[in-house]
């Protein structure tokens, strides 16, 4: 079993290990339920009425390029960190990015003159990310004994949060046009974000006398996550909430989702989206800014990494280090604080060489915080059957320009069963691959 020292370090490592993604895949098949997610002028052609089964992503990036097996290693009975092929793959500055969303559940009807149609529905949905100096992971690993002389910057920065959202949407037909709205109801469950501008954390080592100086300005805000710190003893003990928490309407924001669908001709249709516009959600049940500004000057030595971070019963780590609250001695103070959703924009263009063949092009923005990816794909789509289609996709984004993506959707009769992803080649191997996108779901058309 991983202590919780190592699951914290093991969670930023891990998901630095996947590369930059996008959503695109879904947004090329507006004749399924689930597609309406990404564009509210979306509804299956011919259906009156939707029920949407359970439906589940998995979107993440990063940076770098290191997998699962890079990380954790077998030592006999134990699975211990092993960061030696990690480091040096590593970036002075390292992003992680992670979105996850479940679709509960959700309805559609269509008016029998196919001029109006109402969606609802509900989602829990996880929005992540990370960024980290790579002298984190060297003092993590290493110690501070290599680094003599040296000032190691090591203070990551977060901004993590989920949340539920219950939306309603509207679309209406005008002409070859379709326009979709949709309002979201958003209540946040847990969050945690370091303040903008407060992320120092330094590490210096006197190369004459030893003394080891350690520097911090840094604060974070979180709600439902983090209930407090205690740096007594053998390192920090973070007293958290336990996870599958509920949502609370005490935390609650609103985002609007507008999209268009256009049919040009027979042949060329158009369609294109905004989400998440105005989303921000206000947390104000169980949050807290921890604060840590203050100098500490430990006449110690070196202290070690390997066996710290794995365990070791020759390690008197009071010796080295008597407490850590007299370093960071974090302020808790209560105080509400602000989540963006993540802004997407998205466009598509499909061409019908004929009822089984499709060529489309496709289009991807995401703004977070200022933190931007770009995305482009182009994909053709083959319908056999009148309840099968299969399709492939390539697609380049802000980090990587070969991402060969796939899609199978099974229709018969009311059924619609699917699976996608828009990178095939890591989408079923996470433990030996840089990254993963997979997307699937099921849903009843009538």
């Amino acid at each position: 079993m991983l202590s919780k020292y190592k699951l914290s370090l093991f969670c930023i490592l891990l998901a630095s290990g996947l590369n930059a993604q996008q959503e695109l895949m879904l947004h090329t098949l507006p004749d399924l339920w689930h597609a309406g997610s990404v564009n509210p002028a979306f509804f299956p052609e011919g259906k009156r009425f939707a029920i949407g089964l359970p439906g589940y992503s998995l979107d993440a990036a990063h940076s770098g390029d290191i997998t699962y097996n890079d990380i954790l290693r077998k030592d006999g009975d134990r699975t211990i960190i092993d960061l030696g092929n990690v480091i040096g793959k590593l970036e002075p500055e390292n992003e992680v990015y992670f979105d996850q969303r479940i679709e509960t559940f959700s309805l559609g009807l269509r008016s029998r003159d196919d001029k109006w149609a109402l969606q609802l529905g509900h989602a829990i949905v996880l929005s992540g990310w990370v960024n980290y100096p790579k002298d984190l992971a060297e003092v993590l690993w290493n110690g501070n004994a290599p680094y003599v002389g040296e000032t190691l910057e090591i203070g990551p920065q977060t901004d993590i949060f989920d949340w539920q959202e219950w939306n309603a949407g509207i679309s209406r037909r005008l002409g070859n046009f379709t326009l979709g709205a949709r309002v979201k109801f958003l209540t946040g469950v847990s969050a945690l974000i370091t303040e903008p501008g407060r992320n120092t954390m330094r590490v210096y080592t006197d190369p004459d006398i030893y003394q080891l100086t350690l520097t911090t300005d840094y604060a974070f805000h979180s709600s439902s996550i983090i209930s407090a710190i205690d740096t007594a003893g053998l390192g920090f003990d973070f007293v958290t909430s336990s996870f599958g928490k509920k949502a609370s309407f005490d935390n609650s924001g609103v985002a609007f989702d507008l999209g268009i669908q256009a049919k040009l001709s027979e042949r060329l249709s158009v369609n294109a989206a905004i989400l998440n516009l105005g989303g921000v959600i206000t947390w104000e049940k169980n949050a807290n800014l921890f604060s840590s500004k203050n100098q500490y000057t430990y006449e110690g030595g070196t202290f070690p990494g390997t066996d710290i971070i794995n365990g070791s019963d020759d390690i008197d780590f009071e010796d080295k280090l008597d407490t850590l609250n007299d370093i960071f001695q974090f302020q808790k103070t209560s105080e509400t604080f602000q989540s963006t959703l993540p802004l997407r924009v998205l466009a598509g263009a499909t061409y019908k060489f004929s009822e089984k063949w499709h060529f489309g092009l496709n289009a991807y923005f995401q703004d977070t915080n200022n933190r931007t990816n770009t995305a482009v794909g182009v994909n053709v789509r083959w319908l056999p059957a009148r309840w099968l289609s299969l399709g492939a996709m390539y697609s380049a984004n802000s980090r990587s320009s070969s991402n060969l993506g796939f899609h199978v959707a099974v229709t018969p009769g009311p059924v619609q069963l699917y699976l996608l992803s828009d990178n095939l080649l890591n989408a079923f191997s996470l433990k030996n691959s840089p990254a993963i996108n997979l997307r699937a779901g099921a849903a009843l058309a009538f």
